[in-house]
């Protein structure tokens, strides 16, 4: 019975293995169609036919075959060796001895190997490699590395192509030690396609996008060490670069490293050069640290200064640790008696000693020795008398931009407080203590004075706070700052004149430097809409150094800065210097120049605040007896401001009494609020400082006040103009009531003609929002001066006024709501004799009629 079964299955095996002999033969001679047509009817009789799928998998492993796939030929030959495993140990012989057994399988598997590399190799895609090491696995080491290293390349180049930096990140995050074993020389590339997509929408030269560059992708360090370091110089905020490199391998960035520790040894003290050492153990041999620390150990006491018996060592110091910034405040000691003595020539003579030492380019000694050499101004301070100065001692003046009142801080023994004086005919009137500021618990100054008067910045308490005018008087001090934007320390804070910006002195984590007690920046600090301030920003490496830079006073004409620096070279611990603001910017600004040897001196030199007019500093001096008083004295003529513009006067309603209302300034020229100016509460007296430069507008705003303007042409202006101009301005109530007319002051026209210039939409389209909102009735009426003739007078007011008429119209405005009319010059409102008055004479006027009208 069991002979009976086999015989069949003994028949089918020998049918079927002649018929993968006979195609064996047949690819030998290239006949690959018939090959493949007695191969698949081989396996339609027996599937599981080791002879058959080995005969497929050498027909697709054949170059010449149409259909030639390493691939489907690697699947056959594993299906042949899975079925040949199942094979009787005499078939197994069998196919062995024609060269289709196990020994012909791994010679085959071995050389289709190789052609699958090379067949996915000419797809030219990584995810045919991929595919490859998947399909083909337990590759030896050699074709492992060569599909790896191929696999790697190739998808590298597709990532640069893509330019997608969180590609790019995960593929070196995920094959890091695949590129470390079969491609280490791609990583320099890939490092570089990472930099390249990352910066692709962002500033390379950015210090803060570089830094998040480096925390994203630590990896990132060695190819952001060129970068980071040039950045780092140019912007130096060493202490908020320290915070981002925290994890970073300190050993791949040994450049920006070195510009760390410079900002850690310029200052000369141990203390820094300690801090340094701690946080950077790997370079405790590098940048010549040893000599730092041994040098440091050599400094004098400079807080106790110079004395005869301590020149020796004062000399010895100086030539040893130039250009440190503590040889250098050595060097000013030592030359403090000269300068007091006004010996400018020996002062100079030991300056150029010991120049050599810092070096020729050094911006500190050559700043010193170009203020020895200027010549005399005869500036002479004056003190502010009897009325202000006392035997306590006065200092931190304020002048109000008017220069109507100063305020300072009197030291009262244990207590500072804030009195105020006002100018008289003849100096200043005796001064009088701000009671609703002082109390007998805390310190206060103060800091600066808004343009308009109304808004007082003060210390109280080692805390900067801001107190506003009201008409019970001021109001109770709040802090300037929110929490969150609170510095570590703040200091002098200065308005500028539109309200919309203050610079200060600070201590933060984006000190230009390393981060110490002295380090102190000046920053800019923006108006947010909500009326709180926004996060302090530097000011940057042109104004701010290693050291000191504090007392800030902008100018009203919010160009010109003055400040106290140690940083920057001078005379004495803090001299005074004065920049000026490029452009419309915040952080771009001129070289300082320092105020010279008549305002600054061997001390500290700070709190100089300047008039409007900018001829005047006020300032506090020491005066026998180690207190201070207040003095003034004449602002060299190149060092002053650019001249400023002003507008004062009385803001009030029809009743005569104050309002409460909100003058705003606009540039006409694009529309865009410039600042804003406060009445004086209690009595209606504004006062508002304008830059030259612009077509400002200034718009009453007030809740139920109809918005009364006016404008000021300051475009060609090169020298001040003051402007005196009592306002009246009425509600909306008694403008609905009717019986009201108005100049609209922002309507312009070229000479001669009746088209409506842009700077005008600003005014129209207020007036057509009033008109649309409450439902007036107006009539435009125009008017000219007596130039010309009557009829050519009227034409043209005629066409004025219709061309105010159409415009509100074109704003939605119902016709029934808007005549117009021109009555020529019948209408005067001036004398024709002057210029003054025939300007003010041509004019188009809105006239309000009320509901019974």
């Amino acid at each position: 019975m069991r002979l009976y079964l086999l015989a069949p299955l003994f028949c089918i095996f020998f049918s079927i293995n002649a018929l993968a002999q006979n195609a064996l033969q047949q690819i030998e001679s290239a006949d690959y169609e018939s090959a493949e047509a007695g191969l698949r009817a081989a396996l339609e009789r027996a599937p599981e036919a080791a002879d058959a799928h080995f005969g497929l998998a050498r027909l697709y492993g054949e170059p010449g075959y149409a259909r030639y796939n390493p691939d489907t030929a690697y699947t056959f030959l594993r299906n042949a060796q899975r079925y040949y495993r199942k094979l009787s140990k005499g078939r197994q012989k069998k196919l062995d001895q024609q060269e289709m057994g196990a020994g012909a399988m791994r010679s085959l598997k071995s050389e289709l190997r190789e052609k699958g590399l090379e067949f996915a190799l000419e797809k030219g895609r990584s995810e045919a490699l991929l595919q490859y090491m998947e399909h083909y696995k337990r590759l030896n080491q050699e074709s492992e590395s060569r599909a790896m290293a191929a696999f790697l390349a190739l998808r590298l180049e597709e990532l640069q192509q893509l330019g997608r930096y969180d590609s790019l990140k995960n593929f070196a995050l995920v094959r890091e030690s695949d590129l470390r074993e079969y491609q280490p020389e791609l990583m320099p590339a890939l490092q570089d396609a990472i930099f390249a997509a990352f910066f692709s929408e962002r500033d390379s030269t950015r210090l803060e996008d570089l830094f998040v560059l480096l925390k994203d992708y630590p990896p990132a360090a060695r190819r952001l060490d060129a970068p980071l370091s040039a950045a780092l110089w140019k912007k130096p905020l060493i202490t908020r670069a320290e915070g981002f490199m925290r994890g970073a391998d300190h050993r791949y960035l040994p450049r920006t490293i070195e510009a760390v520790y410079y900002y850690h040894f310029i200052t000369g003290e141990w203390s820094d050069l300690v801090g340094f050492q701690n946080r950077y153990p790997e370079y405790v041999d590098s940048f010549n640290l040893p000599r730092a620390f041994t040098v440091a150990r050599l400094a004098p006491d400079l807080k106790i200064g110079y004395t005869d018996d301590r020149k020796e060592a004062y000399e010895h110091y100086i030539e040893l640790a130039a250009p440190v910034q503590k040889a250098f405040t050595a060097l000013q000691q030592l030359i403090a008696r000269d300068l007091e003595a006004e010996r400018w020539e020996d002062a100079i003579a030991t300056v150029e000693r010991f120049s050599p030492y810092f070096g020729e380019e050094d911006p500190r000694v050559l700043g010193l020795k170009e203020i020895l050499q200027r010549p005399l101004e005869g500036l002479e301070p004056l003190s502010l008398g009897e009325a202000v100065n006392t035997y306590l001692g006065e200092y931190s003046p304020v002048v109000s931009a008017d220069g109507q009142r100063l305020l300072f801080c009197r030291n009262q023994g244990n207590n500072e407080d804030i009195y105020m004086a006002e100018r008289q005919e003849q100096g200043w009137g005796e001064a009088m203590a701000v009671e609703a500021l002082n109390t007998t618990e805390s310190h206060e100054a103060p800091l600066a004075l808004s343009a308009d008067g109304t808004t007082l910045l003060m210390y109280d308490g080692g805390i900067v706070k801001f107190t506003n005018k009201t008409r019970e008087g001021w109001s109770a001090p709040r802090n300037f700052f929110s929490e969150a934007n609170t510095p570590d320390w703040q200091g002098t804070t200065a308005f500028a004149a539109n309200r919309e910006a203050v610079i200060l002195a600070a201590r933060t984590f984006d000190v230009v430097g390393a981060r110490n007690d002295d380090n102190i920046d000046l920053f800019v600090s923006f108006r947010q809409p909500d009326g709180s301030w926004g996060a302090p920003v530097n000011l940057g490496p042109t104004l701010n150094t290693p050291f000191e830079d504090r007392s800030p006073f902008l100018h009203p004409d919010m160009r010109t800065l003055y400040f106290s620096s140690s940083g920057h070279g001078g005379l004495g611990k803090l001299d005074v210097f004065v920049t000026t603001r490029i452009g419309d910017g915040w952080l771009d600004w001129t070289p300082p120049v320092n105020l010279g040897k008549e305002i600054n001196g061997p001390g500290n030199d700070w709190g100089y605040r300047i008039t409007t007019d900018g001829a005047t500093a006020y300032f506090s001096g020491g005066v026998f007896g180690g207190k201070e008083d207040l003095f003034q004295v004449g602002v060299p003529e190149k060092l002053r401001p650019q001249p400023v513009s002003t507008i004062s006067g009385r803001l009030a309603g029809l009743n005569g009494r104050p309002v409460a209302a909100t003058i705003v300034l606009a540039d006409l020229s694009t529309g865009e609020e410039v600042g804003i100016a406060e009445p004086d509460p209690e009595t209606g007296a504004y006062f508002i400082t304008l830059p030259s430069g612009k077509l400002y507008s200034y718009t009453i705003r007030g809740e139920g006040m109809y918005p009364t303007s006016n404008n000021i042409d300051l475009r060609e202006s090169t020298t001040g103009i003051a402007v005196k101009e009592n306002i009246t301005v009425p509600t909306i109530r008694e403008i609905q009531e009717g019986g009201i007319t108005l100049s609209l002051k922002n309507l312009f026209f070229d000479t001669d003609q009746y088209n409506i210039r842009p700077e005008s939409y600003t005014e129209l389209n207020r007036l057509a929002a009033l008109v649309k909102t409450y439902g007036l009735t107006v009539e435009i009426a125009g008017h000219t001066d007596n130039v010309g003739t009557p009829a050519y007078n009227l034409e043209l007011s005629q066409n004025r006024a219709k061309a105010a008429r159409s415009y509100l119209l074109a704003q939605g405005c119902a016709p029934e709501q808007v005549t117009a009319r021109g009555y020529g010059l019948s209408q005067p409102i001036a004398d024709n004799d002057s210029e003054e008055g025939r300007a003010q004479n041509r004019r188009v006027e809105i006239r309000f009629r009320g509901v019974n009208e």
